[in-house]
């Protein structure tokens, strides 16, 4: 992974926050003619591809203007998507009325996996509906979290 002038989080973010999305992650890979500048957006409600289109479009004209990053490169915009493991309060709550299944670390029964429906979550825990009861899991047991598809 190459690095980044910060110039172009700055234009990344004034784009995405323009459109009510965040940048979750930047990156530059790749060498040469292969090189990719990603970057994944992210906001409390699902992303809709609509807006991933226009943040793309406006990046790579803001891009174009600046000219921060020598040679060439393919823009790639993009959501995080399903298999993104859920590891924090944010990742949790925006899985709100989802169901998710939860590895947690340690030793013992409480350790087991859990999964049910996210009911709350903030930076100490999440708050899940398991079977008509609320299991509050600490994030500090989480070892990895995913969303449970309905299929």
């Amino acid at each position: 992974m190459t690095a980044l002038p910060s110039h172009v989080q700055e234009l990344a973010d004034r784009v995405a926050t323009g459109h009510g999305v965040e940048v979750l992650e930047l990156a530059l890979r790749g060498q040469g003619r292969g090189r990719v500048l990603s970057v994944v957006l992210d906001a409390e409600e699902p992303v809709e591809a609509d807006v991933v289109e226009l943040v793309s479009k406006d990046l790579s004209r803001a891009l174009d203007q600046a000219d921060p990053v020598a040679g060439s490169y393919t823009l790639e915009v993009s959501t995080p998507g399903l298999g993104r493991p859920l590891l924090t309060g944010r990742d949790f709550r925006r899985q709100r009325g989802h169901e998710v299944s939860i590895d947690r670390d340690g030793q013992d029964e409480e350790a087991s996996p859990v999964q049910g429906v996210v009911v709350d979550a903030d930076d100490e825990a999440v708050l899940l509906e398991v079977g008509g009861s609320q299991v509050r899991v600490p994030l500090s047991e989480v070892v990895r979290g995913k969303v449970v598809l309905p299929w």
